[in-house]
């Protein structure tokens, strides 16, 4: 096994997860699948703002805090899951 086998993992760990999430907050629209990531972050951004009622500005940092965190997260699993099914 490559010894960045562990680093590969979990980028597409990360990267499928953060394709699962867009296509979790966009099937069922009318956009194209392109736009699905933009349409993803704007359903977020719109939850935290209208539910919570907190600015734009933070609504918008908000959303990028749990993007961000849920492709770490990813990452993370995906870079521990090949170092275990390595030894």
């Amino acid at each position: 096994m490559h010894k960045n086998a562990p680093l590969i993992s979990g980028w597409i760990a990360a990267l499928f997860s953060l394709v699962g999430l867009s296509y979790l907050m966009s099937s069922d629209s009318h956009f194209p699948i392109y736009e699905w990531p933009y349409q993803a972050f704007q359903g977020i951004v719109f939850s935290l703002v209208w539910g919570f009622g907190v600015s734009t500005t933070i609504g918008y940092l908000y959303a990028l805090l749990i993007v961000v965190c849920v492709a770490v997260l990813a990452f993370a699993c995906g870079h521990k899951i090949s170092r275990i099914c390595r030894r």
